[in-house]
């Protein structure tokens, strides 16, 4: 299928499709992909992330977003005007400043996006296509700089609003509980605890309770209780100690916290496990 005007340059380009009623085969291509419609006719794709059809619908106000070798297809009617990005990911790769991260946006569920920065420089792109005016090199050059970043930046939104709603990453879960274990006869408030992972005191208390349905608080609370246990059953501290040992701030403190969840006090509790 042959575009009605295109350019590129070195791992970009930028095309202009006119055609009557178009249903492409299904393929796939090395480059990330934007396509949009010009006109006020949507697009028909469908993406195979993963052996599964999906489809989706892309409107004059939206990007459909394609990852690198994703295989796809699509499908619009009659007098539809398509602009088509491309952009290679060796391109990210160097926009990012890490090597290989224009391969980690193959992730990048494809999809459609809502973003005006992208729809407006596909747009403006496609109409001086259509005008006659293709860009220039240096013209290639800042379009593909401005593309990439800002799919650089959408990717990670996209991962960070995932991070957050899956709660705290596994090896940030496991520091704050092994910080929690090797602390608990001291003071461990939510500050603490959130600078242990670098985050801040709120954003931390949300992200633990929806990795472990416990707030912070309660989460010591509950571990301070199960050592004091463990000490009550297996060593002959006094009370005092125990308390001490396990960060409440007084005995009579400890053992009001020890009852509420265990149903007797702490003496009583240590002379029912050894009788």
């Amino acid at each position: 299928m042959e575009p009605l005007a295109s350019v590129a340059w070195e791992g970009v380009g930028v095309a202009l499709y006119q055609h009557q009623q178009v249903c492409t085969a299904e393929h796939h291509h090395p480059e990330s992909q934007l396509l949009m419609p010009l006109v006020r006719q949507s697009l028909q794709g469908r993406w195979r992330p993963a052996g599964r059809p999906v489809d989706l619908r892309v409107t004059c106000e939206e990007v459909g977003v394609v990852s690198p070798e994703q295989p796809h297809s699509f499908a619009w009617a009659e007098g539809a005007q398509v602009v088509s990005f491309f952009l290679h990911p060796e391109r990210l790769a160097v926009l990012s400043g890490e090597s290989g991260a224009g391969r980690g946006l193959r992730s990048i569920p494809s999809a459609c996006q809502r973003d005006p920065v992208l729809r407006e420089l596909l747009r403006a792109s496609g109409e001086a296509l259509r005008d006659g005016l293709p860009p220039a090199r240096l013209e290639m050059e800042a379009l593909a700089t401005v593309v990439g970043l800002r799919l650089l930046r959408l990717d990670g939104q996209r991962r960070r609003a995932s991070l957050q709603a899956v709660g705290l990453a596994t090896w940030q879960l496991r520091r704050v509980t092994d910080f929690v274990e090797a602390n608990l006869d001291g003071p461990l408030g939510l500050e603490a605890l959130a600078g242990v992972v670098g985050l801040s005191p709120s954003h931390f208390a949300r992200s633990f309770k929806r990795a472990t349905g416990s707030t912070p608080h309660r989460f010591v609370l509950t571990r301070r209780l199960e050592r004091a246990r463990e000490l009550l059953v297996t060593s002959a501290l006094p009370l005092g100690d125990v308390a001490q040992a396990t960060g409440f701030c007084s005995q009579s403190h400890f053992t009001a916290l020890f009852r509420a969840r265990h149903g007797a006090t702490p003496a009583r509790f240590r002379r029912e496990r050894r009788a």
